[in-house]
């Protein structure tokens, strides 16, 4: 009897040289390429361009990030980061599991804070004399 592979929830960060920095759509692709073979989807993806990194990494002192949410099985981080070994352009790279109880912990914490601020918005409005 076959068993399907337990799915979770990932985030990858990534750096990519700067003078890669105009192809990172392409390295995009090519990593959620990898996730998607191996049975996963990408949830979320977050550019945050180019940023200077805390410390020297192979002569350069700034970088490209990237964040990658995808939900897959365990053998396609292993790919994934397999990939990411041997490309050239990627700096560093690091992947978390993410907790499934924290993750529902924030969004109930996002949920509460949009929420917040509908309500404030709704108070300074009313607080706003009529004339």
């Amino acid at each position: 009897m076959e068993t399907k592979p337990t799915v979770a929830l990932y985030e990858t960060m990534f750096i990519l040289t700067p003078d890669r920095g105009g192809a990172v759509k392409e390295y995009i692709e090519r990593f959620k390429k990898v996730v998607e073979e191996q049975g996963g989807t990408v949830a979320h993806l977050e550019e945050w361009g180019l940023k200077d990194l805390a410390y020297r990494i192979g002569k350069q002192m700034k970088g490209y990030y990237t964040l990658l949410q995808y939900n897959s099985p365990a053998r396609a981080v292993d790919e994934l980061e397999r990939t990411m070994k041997l490309t050239d352009g990627v700096l560093r790279y690091l992947t978390v599991r993410v907790d499934e109880n924290a993750q529902a912990a924030a969004q109930t914490a996002s949920k509460k804070i949009s929420g917040e601020a509908g309500k404030n918005e709704e108070d300074a409005a009313k607080a706003e004399p009529q004339g």
